[in-house]
């Protein structure tokens, strides 16, 4: 991850997981566990500072979650008692470990030239069949926001290319809108697969 992105999480843990975390039912959240076989093995792949992670937890599935940043993780284990673990995109290497993996609004800071590698390598972690969901900002070109952060969003076109590239199925890619941290509208793509 780009290294401002990622000093403003760790600088701004506390109060970007104020934002960050859903006080109602999320409704993604909700249809992606609709999926999920009884006591699954999810991954929260971008985790932040892990509200999904605790929900699914709740619910009774066996959940790991992974993200870059050390701020956020204090902030998870604090908030939702969760040992997260600090790490980068890259690192992901099980193979056929998880009945669905959820990626929240992550993705969009990866670098760019990394992404047939990532969607790879969660592609291997999923067992066959596995559900893979994706939200991530949609739009052309990479762009910095007031705040430092580096987003890489996706084109629709180039999601369903890495999709199919790295072996996933039955997809469907959705767009919709909403806001970001610092107040500014996104464009966005939801993502819904199998390994």
């Amino acid at each position: 991850m780009d290294d401002r992105t990622l000093a403003f999480y760790d600088g701004n843990a506390a109060e970007y997981a104020d934002f960050a975390t859903e006080s109602a039912e999320h409704p993604k959240l909700a249809a992606f566990a609709a999926r999920l076989p009884d006591g699954a093995r999810v991954l929260d792949f971008g985790c932040g500072v892990g509200w999904a992670a605790a929900a699914l937890r709740d619910m009774g599935h066996t959940v790991d979650a992974l993200d870059a940043s050390a701020g956020l993780a204090e902030e998870a284990k604090k908030r939702y008692d969760l040992d997260l673990k600090v790490a980068h995109f890259k690192t992901l290497s099980r193979r056929a470990r998880y009945d669905a993996i959820w990626s929240h609004y992550a993705l969009q800071h990866a670098d760019r030239e990394d992404r047939a590698d990532i969607l790879q390598r969660i592609h291997t972690a999923l067992r066959p069949g596995g559900l893979l969901y994706i939200g991530v900002q949609k739009g052309p070109r990479d762009w910095r926001d007031d705040l430092g952060r580096l987003y890489t969003p996706f084109r629709e076109e180039e999601m369903t290319n890495l999709l199919q590239q790295t072996g996933f199925t039955d997809w469907e890619i959705t767009h919709g809108t909403g806001t970001n941290y610092d107040g500014t509208p996104s464009l966005n793509l939801t993502v819904w697969a199998r390994a």
